[in-house]
């Protein structure tokens, strides 16, 4: 289907390249994630553009899963020079709703992402991105 970066199992244990982020399943904290976005694109060594292109794209993705959840959303960026791991889950709570993102939504994702995957389960959702700091990528997909 396509390549993916591949959400681990842990319990989001964070580590000294990582920034982690849970905010209510609210649409109005989403700033805050964006925010973290731009300081991990910082990190990475991203220029203007490309942070610009990250946090875009994890706003699409946390839309999407607040959209579908009322549940807190966890955010993990994992950092090192030139990338950044993005990773997000929301535990099921409220209304039961598909886990999808809109087709304006997947265009920009797979024009500024090197990979995406959205994971759909009874009990959570999960993201995960990968976006390098080189230009855009070749998308993602669902699963």
């Amino acid at each position: 289907m396509s390549t993916s970066v591949e959400v681990p199992p842990s319990d989001f244990e964070a580590a000294s390249s990582e920034l982690r982020v849970e905010v209510p399943g609210n649409r109005d904290h989403v700033r805050v994630v964006r925010l973290v976005a731009a300081d991990a694109a910082e990190r990475a060594g991203f220029d203007c553009d490309r942070a610009d292109d990250l946090r875009i794209a994890v706003d699409e993705l946390c839309h999407a899963a607040i959209a579908t959840t009322d549940g807190p959303l966890t955010v993990r960026f994992v950092t090192a020079p030139g990338y950044v791991d993005v990773y997000g889950r929301a535990t099921r709570a409220g209304s039961r709703r598909r886990f999808a993102i809109g087709e304006l939504s997947e265009r920009i994702l797979h024009t500024v992402s090197d990979s995406f995957d959205l994971r759909d389960s009874p009990t959570e959702l999960r993201f995960s991105m990968r976006m390098s700091g080189s230009g855009a990528g070749s998308g993602g997909g669902y699963r």
